[in-house]
């Protein structure tokens, strides 16, 4: 039989969080009581706030969402007597009240009648389970034929800042928050695969990156509306010098006159749509050169069947997270768009190539990457130390 032993430092910890939670808790319903009260007063007005939440935003420096908030659960201090005391005692949680909240919000009638019931009926389970046990019995009391309980749509806010970087911002309907996320989940699980645990970056930075692989991957499929038989990509007006690194300080923007870095000009051209347009001194258009692609369809299937992922060392993102580099010569110094020429990289290693001193020489058969520091990566991992074996 095999014995086991635990430390019990590890249950005066738990115990000692609980307490302080408990704690905490007792706190926050005392300071409900007090927001109520400054609330029903209106204490608020002997400084000339126009609201308690008004009041809290500035005084006690939250947010106007909290701020909100915290009045909305304060005025409901009166109105949810039993869910109050149930918190109060231990029965339920301060986050199931929270959903009791939002119910009797939308029905206060009903609520009332029933407020009991639910409450036991929650008891015990957890905050998911409470909030679906909920919308069961908000259903059963909602109207279908009344407006007001129609579900108000999606609305999504995209604005460009001062900087040039853009802002999104938006409140989603359940179906389309479930459909978008179920979208990011499975772009975000494709970089978790390929990518290093110790390399991985915080979730806000990778569901970005998911959400520039959808657009990418949109514009991409074809499906996309046209504008005069162009599908809408990036858009960048570059001087020829700029591109080829002769002339840094020459134009290098986006299509509304963004700023855009010429390193990242020249990353963008390795597997960009590229069209010449011959400008005048005083930026008419002298000449429209057709459009050509740098890497064909052709070329690009080959290139998927041959690397089937980044050919960085250690790096295995799939062909979908990638782009064609030119190796020996890059496009821009004329380097041809052969396959002998290319190799895919993904995003990520594409950028060190072009913007943090990293250098890809060799062939597409036998890259050889050089670190900053001039040193060589091998294409392999060293080998490990061989593990002791237990005698």
């Amino acid at each position: 039989m095999i014995e086991q032993s635990f430390d019990t430092r590890g249950n005066v910890a738990m115990d000692r969080v609980a307490d302080r939670w408990g704690n905490l808790i007792a706190s926050r319903l005392e300071f409900l009581a007090e927001v109520a009260a400054l609330d029903r007063g209106r204490g608020f007005d002997y400084d000339g706030y126009t609201s308690a939440a008004a009041f809290l935003m500035h005084r006690c420096g939250m947010s106007a969402r909290r701020a909100r908030r915290e009045v909305f659960l304060a005025r409901s201090l009166d109105q949810m007597r039993l869910t109050w005391s149930a918190v109060a005692s231990g029965k339920l949680s301060f986050d199931q009240a929270v959903v009791l909240a939002f119910a009797q919000h939308r029905f206060p009638d009903p609520f009332a009648a029933d407020e009991e019931a639910l409450v036991d009926a929650v008891s015990g389970l957890s905050v998911g389970d409470t909030r679906r046990a909920v919308e069961h019995w908000c259903h059963l009391h909602a109207d279908p034929d009344d407006p007001e309980e129609a579900e108000e749509p999606s609305r999504l806010y995209l604005s460009e800042t001062m900087d040039g970087r853009g802002r999104i911002d938006g409140d989603l309907d359940k179906e389309t928050f479930r459909l978008v996320s179920g979208v990011f989940d499975g772009l975000m699980s494709e970089a978790v695969e390929t990518t290093p645990k110790e390399e991985l970056a915080p979730v806000s930075v990778r569901r970005a990156e998911a959400l520039k692989e959808l657009a990418r991957r949109h514009l991409d499929s074809g499906a996309a509306a046209t504008d005069h038989g162009n599908r809408p990509h990036l858009t960048a007006l570059i001087d020829w010098n700029t591109l080829t690194g002769d002339k840094p300080e020459g134009r290098s923007e986006y299509l509304d006159g963004t700023f855009l870095r010429p390193e990242d000009a020249r990353r963008l051209a390795c597997d960009a749509q590229i069209c010449r347009l011959i400008t005048g001194p005083n930026s008419e258009i002298l000449d429209l050169g057709r459009t050509r692609r740098t890497v064909s369809a052709a070329q690009w299937r080959a290139l998927r069947l041959r690397d089937r992922h980044c050919r960085f060392p250690g790096c295995r993102r799939p062909t979908t997270w990638c782009d064609a580099h030119h190796i020996q010569t890059w496009w821009q110094h004329h380097g041809p768009t052969d396959l002998d020429n290319l190799i895919l990289l993904c995003r990520y290693h594409h950028t060190l190539i072009h913007q943090q001193g990293w250098k890809l020489q060799g062939t597409a058969t036998h890259p050889q990457y050089t670190r900053p520091d001039g040193t060589t990566l091998p294409n392999a991992p060293p080998p490990r130390s061989p593990l002791p074996i237990p005698v």
